[in-house]
């Protein structure tokens, strides 16, 4: 029996020298697993930093062309804008001008007004003194004379008026 008992402890032996192998392969593992786990969190920041400097000019850039076409709208709006005050500026001065004509104008019809009322009426020419009319009766045996409105007899040679034809 000694010697299965010894072939045991040979391979108890071997067995505790590959245990103590392997930890320190667990704990070279674990160094270097952490050194990479270091090494990845500096190259993702430094990967973070330059995407953010990437996004950053990006947004800036986005910004300044959005900035840019703002810019050259609002200029357009302010030229749009001034031709239209200038409009209105013309269109006041052509109304003042009208305006002007109108009262001078009136300020015309005023003065003859005036001129008309200060003035006073015409004199009337002179009335001739009346002359007597004299009148000369019709003598009693005379005929009455035709009334005032009545129409000379029509010809015997022309043919009776025909009366106007009706529209319906």
């Amino acid at each position: 029996m000694a010697e299965p008992a010894r072939a045991l402890d040979d391979v108890s032996a071997q067995l505790a020298e590959m245990l103590r192998h392997a930890d320190a392969l667990l704990d070279d593992w674990m160094r270097f697993g952490a050194e990479v786990r270091a090494r990845v969190e500096r190259e993702a920041a430094g990967v973070g930093a330059i995407v953010a400097q990437a996004v950053d000019g990006a947004s800036e850039r986005a910004l300044a062309m959005r900035l840019a076409a703002l810019s050259t709208e609002l200029e357009r709006l302010e030229q749009r804008i001034r031709a239209a005050s200038r409009i209105v500026a013309e269109q006041r001065t052509t109304d003042r001008r009208i305006l002007a004509g109108i009262a001078a104008g009136v300020g015309v019809v005023i003065a003859l007004l005036v001129v008309l009322v200060m003035r006073g009426p015409a004199t009337p020419p002179p009335i001739a003194t009346p002359e007597p009319v004299q009148v000369v009766a019709p003598p009693l045996d005379a005929a009455p004379p035709p009334p005032v409105d009545a129409s000379p007899p029509p010809p015997p040679d022309a043919a009776p008026a025909k009366a106007p034809a009706k529209r319906h």
